[in-house]
């Protein structure tokens, strides 16, 4: 249970603190513009493309990763090709199943969120690091032979980050990290401010087997 709950706030935290950008420009650049949402919305969904795997060792598969809020309910997927299993966490329980074979599901016998406000959560993660990040500039690059318009911060030190949107949307962070000379790229499939319900509700025809696939579901969520 607590290895679950880990996954899904871990991603959270991550997710939004992309966001995480205090600008002094004339306008509002675009990624202010999605911290500014956050402000206002309720519910959320972003999908990050984490690259390619060999599912079961010879079938080639991306990876990602999603994460969705929505009012005091959360969920969390991982897909790997054809294979999926979603964590939904809400007043009634933690639950975690296959979207792809919606016959079972497990529940958590305990509810650690049961009395939490999940959206303030995801609200005081993306706060937290808001004064870090200055603007710099926008400007357009090429990548890979596809124009995108880019806005660039730094932490006023060592960290430079850049935010390359299509249009509207964002769709890869690059952060540089001169102190280590690192770089580390997230890849956006999708960011919506406007989710399904049925993405945080169990199938109504899956049977409880939660005595028997405990271990197998935490098997997954643990390797990926």
């Amino acid at each position: 249970m607590k290895r679950f709950l880990s996954v899904i706030l871990a991603a959270v935290l991550m997710m939004t603190s992309v966001f995480c950008i205090n600008a002094f420009a004339a306008e509002t650049p675009k990624a202010d513009a999605l911290l500014d949402r956050l402000e206002t919305e309720d519910e959320v969904l972003v999908t990050i493309n984490s690259g390619n795997t060999m599912l079961f060792g010879f079938l080639p598969s991306d990876i990602k990763n999603t994460v969705a809020v929505k009012g005091n309910s959360i969920a969390y997927e991982y897909t790997a090709g054809f294979l999926k299993v979603r964590i939904i966490a809400s007043p009634e329980g933690i639950y975690a199943f296959v979207p792809t074979l919606p016959f079972f599901f497990v529940k958590l016998d305990r509810n650690p969120l049961e009395n939490a406000d999940i959206w303030q959560m995801v609200k005081d993660a993306a706060n937290l690091t808001q004064g870090f990040m200055q603007y710099l500039e926008s400007y357009n690059e090429t990548v890979d032979g596809k124009e995108y318009y880019v806005e660039e911060y730094d932490d006023r030190e060592f960290v430079t980050t850049k935010f390359y949107f299509d249009g509207d949307e964002l769709k890869m962070l690059k952060v540089e990290d001169s102190s280590t000379h690192s770089i580390q790229y997230t890849y956006f499939d999708e960011i919506a401010f406007d989710v399904d319900d049925s993405f945080f509700k169990v199938p109504s025809t899956a049977f409880d087997l939660s005595p028997i696939l405990t271990g197998l579901i935490l098997s997954i969520i643990s390797a990926a």
